[in-house]
């Protein structure tokens, strides 16, 4: 290697970096999403950390405010995962968080977090009455065990999405729309 040529080689390990600071926290999101359609694992947690990650590498542009706020709906949402009663059913978890997942989506397309907020919950409400609707979508208990086992897939699935959505909208990618 020529003394020349040293520039070139940092600027192109500066860039790996770069990219590498971009990719690290969209997979961990990434991931985060899929860990919510499985039972009993902290995805809120993980998307959370996907979202801390995003700003301690200086592109994820959030309030101190969004931090805490998101922070302690992740540890509710954590230890609601871990508290709470085990569904009866695995379609039951796939309903409700696909329906959350397709809320937060078109809520956020609309525009504002709270519109995000509602669209998740939403869209869980939807994925709950369409799994009620299946033949295997009869619960026999009383109406406040069914309301528990909702809020309980619900709650964290909607705190992950939104975190997840919120850091992916972030990118460099989406801002320059």
């Amino acid at each position: 290697m020529r003394l020349s040529d040293l520039p070139a080689v940092a600027y192109q390990n500066v860039s790996n970096m770069e990219n590498f600071t971009y990719i690290l926290p969209v997979v961990i999101v990434l991931s985060a999403m899929v860990l919510a359609f499985i039972n009993r694992l902290p995805s809120s947690a993980v998307a959370f950390v996907g979202m801390i990650l995003s700003w301690a590498f200086g592109w994820g542009l959030f309030t101190s405010g969004t931090l805490w706020f998101w922070g302690v709906a992740m540890l509710i949402a954590t230890g609601i995962n871990y508290l709470a009663y085990l569904p009866p059913l695995p379609s039951l978890r796939r309903y409700i968080v696909g329906g959350t997942l397709t809320g937060s989506v078109l809520g956020v397309l609309a525009g504002s977090m709270a519109s995000l907020i509602i669209g998740a919950a939403i869209g869980a409400v939807l994925g709950f009455i369409a799994f009620r609707r299946t033949p295997t979508g009869r619960i026999n208990a009383p109406a406040s065990v069914t309301l528990s086992i909702f809020a309980d897939i619900a709650l964290p699935a909607a705190v992950t999405f939104c975190i997840s959505i919120i850091t992916l909208a972030q990118l460099p990618l989406f801002n320059s729309l």
